[in-house]
């Protein structure tokens, strides 16, 4: 594959930002309005004014109730959401599994043009990596609208932590991922019906599974939505890479990730990765977490790089944010961030908002 592109700083978002949602594949918003009224509550009450795009909350798409609206109305609210001068980060409303449709339609010069902070996870993977290939912005693989800042009591103080440490303060390296010694222990919909925060347990451990140290661009992935850009123009660059993948809960089991894990190495994908890491799983047994642990040693066996698991990025909560692309450092159990991930907003006179 060709080398990576220069990367591309969106400015660092200032104390209001204004922030739009948009649904890339599955809305939700509709469907979960109790939910969303939360969100959107937690997000003015960190101080970020939320903005709805046109079709972020629609009900569905006639030809494909699965996904929030037409591939081409999802397009226009993401083209809009850059384009849009008083916007300032872009969030996800949730994930999905056909952020894919929109690829063929992504204007990327619009989007080099005005670069901001893309954020999402799961199905989001699709577009940050597909976004990232081409003009090389760096995206953000973290929270979406729904499952983190719609939460009973608030978003985790991780979260929104994890968040402002890279699109506020990530003008300097951020450094250390850090260590997170819970993670929940319950559905969101179990909770959503008792109507109170999730019950917590200790979380998985971080742990090393075959040591070493590798640095190189950082790419984290859902592992079963990283199969939907394999062959296609938009596959990831992951020459060097230190790579994270992490598997949703909700039926996805340690026999498909083994088979999505096989697919992405028989594709060759990943033969030339500087180190793998595995995100927390949710809903699984300790049995099938050292299950995967083996699969993975198994599968980069003749590679000889360092893989370490355990990362708080993932569907298991809490999810902290982790950048798409600047280089990053494995080492034992410390996964570091090397560089900026935000560029110095410029100075100029306050907007006036809609």
């Amino acid at each position: 594959m060709s080398a990576h592109r220069p990367l591309l700083l969106a400015p660092a978002i200032g104390r209001r930002p204004r922030v739009a949602v948009i649904s890339p594949s599955w809305g939700g918003i509709d469907a979960l309005a109790g939910r969303a009224a939360r969100a959107a509550d937690a997000l003015r009450g960190i101080g970020w004014e939320p903005w709805m795009m046109p079709h972020a909350a629609a009900p569905g798409d006639i030809l494909r109730p699965w996904v929030s609206a037409s591939a081409r109305e999802r397009v226009a609210d993401l083209h809009a959401a850059f384009a849009d001068p008083d916007i300032d980060v872009i969030l996800c409303a949730i994930g999905g599994d056909h952020c894919a449709q929109l690829l063929p339609w992504l204007d990327m010069a619009l989007i080099a043009a005005s670069p901001k902070p893309l954020c999402g996870y799961s199905d989001a993977t699709v577009l940050l990596h597909a976004i990232h290939r081409e003009t090389g912005l760096v995206c953000f693989y973290g929270p979406a609208f729904l499952p983190q800042f719609g939460e009973f009591g608030g978003p985790d103080s991780e979260v929104v932590d994890g968040l402002g440490r890279m699109l506020v303060h990530g003008v300097t390296a951020p450094g250390d991922i850090p260590d997170v010694g819970w993670q929940a222990d319950e559905p969101r919909e179990q909770s959503d019906v008792a109507e109170r925060p999730r019950q917590r347990r200790n979380a998985e451990p971080r742990r090393v599974l075959r040591a070493g140290r590798a640095v190189g661009p950082l790419m984290p992935a859902c592992l079963p939505s990283l199969r939907h850009l394999t062959g296609t123009p938009w596959q990831p660059r992951l020459d060097g890479a230190v790579l994270l993948l992490e598997a949703p809960g909700d039926g996805y089991d340690v026999r498909r990730a083994d088979a999505d894990l096989t697919h992405l190495a028989n594709a060759g994908m990943i033969g030339s990765i500087s180190a793998l890491v595995l995100g927390r799983s949710e809903g699984w047994s300790d049995a099938d977490v050292g299950r995967l642990d083996r699969i993975a040693l198994d599968i980069t066996d003749r590679m000889g790089i360092p893989v370490m698991a355990g990362i708080a990025c993932s569907h298991a909560a809490p999810m902290l944010t982790l950048p798409v692309g600047p280089l990053a450092e494995v080492d034992g159990l410390r996964l570091r961030i090397l560089g900026a991930v935000v560029a110095e907003r410029s100075a100029s006179a306050p907007r006036v908002r809609r």
